[in-house]
């Protein structure tokens, strides 16, 4: 399991200066409404509906330490589209879709080590396609999608690799919905947008904290407009980008989520396009402050193969991810809490599971904040500085 703590770097829209750089094509046919996982500084991508309504189900892999795509073994499936996917434990799993027979409740799990395909327990519910995935600690999380009835949903499920075993979860709230998009969002998920029963898009977006487990989907800023089939930055970086509010306007807009709001960013270079791929990588490579996108279609309904990479400047020159130690963990008393050392000081604040702030001070790096007041449980740790923030979760001890 990877560790949760650093988190995420959570950029504000005080920092300004963010590029889009072109980079290898994707190799395969030009498509949409294809797959993507990251693990580690790898991104792979495949399945979609190709250049003349095909389906596919080739797999290709882009190195983004290097620069450069590879071919990997096919899904050894029929060829489809829509699937979800997320990444647990170094390995990616990829759901449900559409194929020529219609919507499908498979699971299959890709081991890069061996570059196999082995098929999992598929989710004991309705078939479906167009759900979004995320990973969440030592599982994944399929939400929301249409049902082979032709109705969309509002379900959610965890798929636990440890057992190969589905458990329903709450269903989230506000319309059901299919085409929606996803972000790991400081080990929970966030889900915004997508479309409604009528086709009609949506804006709102809900946050799922899964450290705290209660079950609860908890209300965040809406989407800027109304959307569906945006692409988002996977677990690693909180950006959305392009999607359609109908079938004939399609959109090139891309935002970041970093401080619980929505803030524009540069629009992608490729011009409107619904049904891409986007991804953000682990935080141990130089990209890891990136956000990956291409393909999709545009509005004169032609498919691409473009692959971009939209850059983040920021205050910390650090090849890693920046990150804050907190100590103990889990604590009784006090903690200390620990940041990049290009930091003198902090403004920390700590939240419960309501999102409510329960400590807030400015505190040197090291310096012991007291946490013996706290009820027994998890909460959320944030150190801010300037436009920089970081994250942590810290467990309370009766």
């Amino acid at each position: 399991m990877r560790s949760l703590l650093p988190l995420l770097l959570l950029i504000s829209s005080a920092v300004s200066a963010q590029t889009w750089q072109q980079l290898p094509d994707f190799p395969g046919t030009a498509r949409d409404d294809a797959a993507s996982f990251s693990i580690g500084n790898k991104i792979y991508v495949g399945t979609g509906m190709e250049v003349g309504w095909g389906l596919t189900n080739d797999w290709w892999c882009y190195d983004a330490q290097a620069g450069s795509w590879s071919e990997i073994a096919a899904m050894p499936t029929m060829p489809r589209q829509y699937c979800a996917a997320f990444t647990v434990n170094d390995t990616g799993y990829v759901f449900g879709g559409l194929d020529a027979n219609g919507a499908l409740s498979e699971l299959w799990a890709y081991y890069p080590e061996s570059d196999q395909w082995i098929q999992k327990s598929a989710m004991p519910a309705e078939a479906r396609f167009a759900s979004v995935a995320v990973e969440a600690w030592n599982y994944g999380i399929v939400a929301t999608g249409m049902l082979a009835s032709g109705v969309p949903t509002k379900e959610a499920w965890k798929y636990f690799p440890a057992t190969d075993s589905w458990e329903a979860m709450n269903p989230m709230p506000g319309p059901s919905r299919h085409r929606a998009v996803a972000i790991q969002d400081g080990g929970g998920m966030l889900i915004a947008g997508g479309a409604d029963s009528t086709g009609t898009a949506l804006s709102d977006a809900w946050s799922y904290p899964v450290w705290f487990e209660t079950g609860t989907y908890y209300p965040r800023a809406d989407l800027p407009a109304s959307r569906y089939e945006m692409k988002g930055g996977s677990q690693y970086v909180m950006v959305v980008v392009g999607g359609a509010d109908s079938d004939s306007t399609f959109h090139d807009d891309a935002w970041g989520g970093y401080t619980g709001d929505w803030s524009a960013l540069p629009s992608f270079p490729g011009g409107p396009r619904r049904g891409g791929v986007g991804a953000g990588i682990e935080a141990t490579n130089i990209w890891s402050n990136s956000f990956f996108f291409g393909l999709g279609l545009d509005q004169s309904l032609m498919r691409h193969n473009d692959w971009w990479r939209l850059d983040f400047a920021t205050a910390i020159e650090e090849v890693h991810m920046p990150r804050i130690n907190i100590f103990p963990n889990p604590a009784i008393h006090t903690v200390t809490v620990t940041w990049p050392a290009t930091w003198s000081e902090a403004h920390v604040r700590i939240l419960d599971a309501l999102g409510r702030t329960v400590s807030d001070q400015q505190v040197n790096s090291g310096s012991p904040i007291d946490v013996s007041r706290l009820s027994p449980g998890r909460y959320v740790v944030e150190a801010h500085d300037g436009p920089i923030q970081l994250r942590g979760i810290l467990t309370k001890l009766p």
